[in-house]
């Protein structure tokens, strides 16, 4: 979490005889929840902390939620404090190659401003029109699409299988997020194929971005990786010429550096070998005749907790 996350936030007090408003009352309030709010995304990971049970098997066409508690990633509250019923989206199905097949579809719930929230009572005022003094406690339920979904802003709840305007198989709970700290470390790993690596040339190497979202850190893991391939580069700068070409003998030194939640820099020191058989630095000048030759993968490996 960056600083800039962190309201402005001010002290109220009162003192006697002050004559106090609404707007002094309601300030109070605003500053408790920017405070709660702001502890929870500080110490807390998003997600379900209790409750929100999900039940829906294979032929409803209508999905029943328990209550629960949950956080987003901007720490605000997801109360859900009375069992609601969904609806199954009513959707026929995807086409793919002429058919119809099941379409996926994930349930979530996100924040619900005050503004949004239903009025539960209201009070006439002293010498003025009435005004709301108690609003519901609820979240925004609703079917939403992978593409459609931010992560952290809406938490999943199921995923779903529809078919024909109902649940083609059970309701899967596998993308659902913990927001309490894992009694096992979380551990992931995961590979970046040589096409999807951009490679820059760095001082004393080279260097790429590794993106690890997929992986749902909560906090910045301990990072582990290295490059997998051949070290014996064959360098030809000309293809028209491809008995023109220069050999390389690398030896690689990896450091990960910028690490966060969500990726950081795989850097690689570029060594070899002169006619002596020392290892030396590779030339500055000859890195960026190398890059494009770099069939390698990178590997790497995050524990968290």
């Amino acid at each position: 979490m960056s600083a800039a996350s962190i309201p402005d936030l001010k002290r109220i007090e009162f003192f006697p005889g002050q004559r106090l408003t609404a707007q002094d009352l309601t300030d109070v309030q605003d500053a408790n929840r920017q405070l709660r709010w702001l502890h929870n995304r500080s110490l807390h990971g998003w997600g379900i902390g209790i409750g929100y049970g999900v039940t829906g098997e294979a032929g409803d066409t209508a999905i029943s939620i328990a209550p629960g508690y949950a956080i987003d990633c901007l720490g605000r509250e997801l109360i859900l404090t009375q069992p609601a019923t969904v609806p199954v989206p009513a959707v026929a199905g995807v086409s793919a190659g002429g058919n119809t097949v099941a379409a996926t579809f994930f349930l979530t719930v996100s924040y619900l401003d005050d503004s949004f929230q239903a009025t539960e009572e209201s009070r006439p005022g002293v010498c003025l029109p009435p005004g709301t003094v108690r609003l519901t406690e609820g979240p925004l339920i609703q079917w939403q699409q992978l593409k459609d979904i931010q992560d952290g802003m809406n938490v999943i709840l199921a995923e779903a299988s529809v078919l024909n305007c109902q649940l083609n198989a059970p309701l899967g709970l596998g993308a659902r997020r913990n927001a309490r700290p894992s009694e096992q470390p979380h551990i992931e790993a995961g590979q970046v194929p040589p096409a999807a690596i951009a490679w820059v040339q760095v001082p004393g190497g080279i260097a790429a971005a590794v993106d690890t979202t997929a992986a749902k850190f909560a906090s910045t893991p301990a990072y582990f990786a290295h490059v997998m391939g051949s070290r014996q580069i064959k360098v030809v700068p000309n293809p028209a010429l491809p008995s023109v070409f220069q050999m390389f003998s690398l030896v690689t030194v990896p450091i990960l550096e910028n690490a966060t939640p969500g990726g950081f820099v795989m850097q690689v020191v570029l060594l070899t070998f002169n006619n002596a058989n020392q290892v030396v630095a590779v030339d500055a000048k000859d890195i960026p005749n190398l890059i494009p030759f770099l069939e390698w993968t990178i590997v790497w490996m995050g524990i968290e907790g």
